[in-house]
């Protein structure tokens, strides 16, 4: 017949095998969860990449997958190549010049027009683009 003590004995050992058991259970949810986080982390930071390439005018596809590839070394790499935001907003603004007719392109220099020339297409006045040291008939829109 077991006496008092030895149901007592019984018990707390149930207990530190419980404690025991749910001990491994959230070594296991931990074990888990921490690679869960890590791969959060590194979506995110993916993402930034790709919103910062784009941003820069780079490929944010590339560096997606670059990132994602090679983790925290692509992240350093991209912030050590990409290009500065001066030197992106410099070359946006000389796109759009570029991208305008030559008579707009003309209207941001006033400077006093050069003796004019005949377009040896359509004998119409030519005028000098400074910009491209070429002469533009308005009339064939070429430069000549």
């Amino acid at each position: 017949m077991l006496g008092a003590s030895s149901i007592h004995e019984l018990t707390s050992i149930d207990l530190l095998g419980e404690i025991t058991l749910q001990m491994e259970w959230l070594g296991v949810g931990l074990a888990c969860l921490i690679p869960l986080i890590f791969f959060i982390i590194a979506i995110a930071l993916a993402v930034w990449v790709y919103k910062d390439a784009e941003k820069r005018d780079e490929s944010g596809a590339l560096w997606l997958i670059i990132v994602l590839l090679t983790g925290i070394i692509g992240l350093i790499i991209w912030l050590i190549v990409r290009p500065d935001m001066a030197e992106v907003e410099r070359k946006r603004q000389q796109q759009q010049y570029y991208q305008q007719p030559p008579q707009q392109q003309q209207q941001y220099h006033q400077q006093p027009p050069k003796q004019s020339k005949q377009c040896p297409s359509c004998k119409n006045q030519m005028r000098h683009i400074d910009e491209h040291n070429r002469w533009y008939c308005d009339n064939c829109q070429e430069y000549k």
